[in-house]
């Protein structure tokens, strides 16, 4: 199933015994550009308004009708699990404690994108190995919020076009399959263009800018997205065929 970022930050969330507030944030690796954490608006729920982010790891369905997102734990297991602080990137110790607190396997020890796996759900029963420690000081920490990349402006090789409005997640996966450029500050009218994360040269977060690799001509014949139709069987698939 495909999903827009700007839909799912609109869902709910429901532990097994309760709702638990909603999805504020999501957290992405700008190097495998995966899916790796939810980020909980806690506050009609917790005191204080303390963040907590949710693995994919533990969510067991998406239901696209009523907007909520089913996770594999209680409200309590939540609630205490280790808080972050939503103005700082999340650091390497804190997914370490993180993932010992629920008790997931490293998705960064492995190969995939989910360490030795394809699929998040394949680490919950995968119980902690031993690190090298060269491995974990070599492993860099590339974690980004959607919502702070929404309205980057888009350079192509000659000039800006316009800038990311969304961003499109493979739910089997969670990878970001695609990115959504907006180009309705460049071309009257504008369009809601295609654009994959291979294309990306290089993300300049201090200019809050998006470098691709093509000048605009070629953007702009990358096909339209309709974020409506991304729930429609095969539409996803058309479109990344006709790139």
């Amino acid at each position: 199933m495909f999903i827009s970022a700007n839909k799912l930050m609109h869902y709910s969330i429901h532990a097994t015994d309760d709702k638990v507030g909603g999805i504020r944030d999501i957290l992405f690796d700008d190097e495998t550009h995966v899916v790796r954490y939810l980020v909980a608006d806690t506050n009609t729920w917790l005191p204080l308004s303390r963040k907590v982010v949710i693995s994919p790891i533990s969510v067991t369905q998406l239901d696209c009708d009523d907007g909520h997102v089913n996770i594999n734990m209680t409200v309590d297991t939540l609630k205490n699990s280790p808080s972050i602080d939503e103005h700082k990137p999340v650091s390497r110790e804190y997914e370490e404690n993180l993932f010992k607190y629920f008790g997931y396997g490293y998705y960064w020890i492995g190969p995939g994108a989910w360490g030795e796996f394809a699929h998040p759900n394949e680490l919950v029963e995968l119980q902690r190995e031993e690190e090298d420690n060269n491995t974990r000081e070599k492993k860099e920490n590339h974690l980004r919020a959607c919502d702070e990349v929404s309205g980057y402006e888009v350079s192509t090789s000659n000039e800006n076009v316009g800038h990311i409005s969304d961003f499109v997640i493979n739910t089997n996966t969670w990878s970001i399959v695609l990115l959504i450029v907006d180009t309705n500050n460049w071309l009257p009218g504008g369009k809601h263009l295609a654009l994959l994360p291979t294309d990306i040269q290089e993300i300049d977060w201090a200019a809050h800018s998006v470098k691709v690799g093509m000048p605009d001509n070629a953007l702009l014949e990358r096909p339209e997205v309709d974020t409506d139709r991304l729930s429609e069987t095969g539409y996803v698939e058309k479109l990344l065929s006709e790139i």
